[in-house]
């Protein structure tokens, strides 16, 4: 039987879980010096949960020597963790340095649990948390995705076609759904995804510049009768962002470099002072060995205010390997430039037109969990 013990780390929650989970304890110890707000232990102890039914303690120390010695000679098994950077973490690893304790931390810049004493490896096969895991360790719970991604592969390859087809005039595309949206909302449904149009709609419509680029998403007969090619695809153009965001979800699942992505993730994180929901959306997740990626996506201009939501988002709901990105179909470091360098030293990485153009754009997402990315150079 094995016991962990471990300084409750209010900074980064990573070094909360990854070792217990990592070598399987089957009881845990958290030791801490402040009053915590109890959900914060719950937030723990509802990972935790979701993997091992190992006990969980939340101990707050008034004497530090002399408790922490008491747990010390009481368990002769016990793993002393001593990942977290403060104070408490060093006491405990002075007390337990002098005795038979088995000394470790998790290291998260190679993402291993090491020893300390040898400062060898013990596994590199750390545990694996999920998007959602990450979310409920800073307090948010998933309650649904606002935009449900496209699953047929008719919808799929139609989705990938219009966006790459449009990529050099994206924001051009983006007003033709938008006009297109608004034509149909006024136009009469004949059922069957078919919209009769009149003469100066349908006019409208097929002089339009992106229309030739728009075959894989609707057809319009002789008799003025425009029908798309599924539902689906009509819900998506009711909202113009949601094909990127389908791009980026296809181009990133497919591609197997990840653990797992989501979609127009709503997330809740009110607590118990609120009677109220308090949500907020993140357009896109990727996580890969722990490291989460929060992304925004905007089909073409980005701003400050952009940058700053998903910065805030990030900061929130991540951790020290989560990272904020802003992914926009425009030339950013060139079109506004300024922007693009206020992102690059807020550490918010970037993705824009260029990505899209000359990579396959999962690599792009890829090179920042690595640690590879290059920002562009800006004039």
């Amino acid at each position: 039987m094995s016991k962990i013990l471990t300084v409750y780390d209010d900074v980064d929650p990573l070094n909360n879980i990854i070792s217990a989970l990592t070598l399987h304890a089957d009881e845990i110890f958290y030791v801490y010096h402040h009053d915590i707000p109890d959900r914060y232990f719950e937030n723990i102890r509802k990972v935790i949960g979701k993997y091992t039914s190992a006990p969980v303690h939340f101990i707050q120390l008034n004497d530090d020597e002399k408790e922490l010695n008491e747990i010390l000679e009481h368990s002769e098994d016990l793993i002393i963790d001593v990942g977290g950077a403060k104070y408490l973490s060093l006491f405990l690893f002075e007390l337990a340095s002098a005795k038979e304790n088995r000394l470790v931390y998790y290291d998260d810049d190679e993402n291993c649990v090491k020893d300390y004493r040898s400062h060898s490896v013990i596994t590199k096969d750390v545990f694996k948390l999920t998007i959602e895991d990450v979310l409920n360790l800073r307090g948010g719970t998933i309650k649904s995705c606002m935009h449900k991604p496209a699953t047929d592969p008719e919808t799929k390859e139609a989705i990938l076609d219009l966006v790459e087809k449009n990529f050099t005039s994206y924001n051009s595309f983006t007003r033709f759904i938008t006009k297109l949206n608004s034509i149909l909302n006024d136009s009469k449904y004949l059922g069957y995804n078919m919209y009769k149009l009149d003469e100066k709609d349908r006019i409208n419509i097929v002089t339009d510049n992106c229309y030739r680029n728009s075959k894989d998403l609707f057809e319009i007969d002789e008799k003025d009768r425009l029908r798309f090619k599924n539902k689906k695809l009509r819900e998506m153009v009711s909202v113009s962002g949601s094909f990127l965001e389908n791009y980026l979800y296809i181009r990133l699942t497919e591609s197997g470099l990840f653990d797992d992505v989501m979609m127009s993730v709503v997330i809740d994180f009110a607590d118990e002072r609120y009677s109220h929901p308090v949500r907020c959306e993140i357009d896109c997740m990727i996580i890969k060995d722990n490291r989460l990626l929060f992304v925004s996506c905007k089909s073409t201009k980005a701003d400050t205010e952009a940058l700053n939501e998903i910065y805030v988002h990030n900061h929130r709901f991540g951790n020290v390997l989560s990272v904020p990105v802003l992914c926009v179909l425009d030339e950013l470091d060139r079109k506004y430039p300024s922007t693009y360098a206020k992102g690059e030293e807020l550490g918010i990485y970037l993705v824009d037109r260029s990505s899209f153009l000359e990579n396959d754009v999962s690599e792009i997402f890829a090179s920042i969990l690595d640690g590879t990315y290059i920002y562009d150079d800006v004039d």
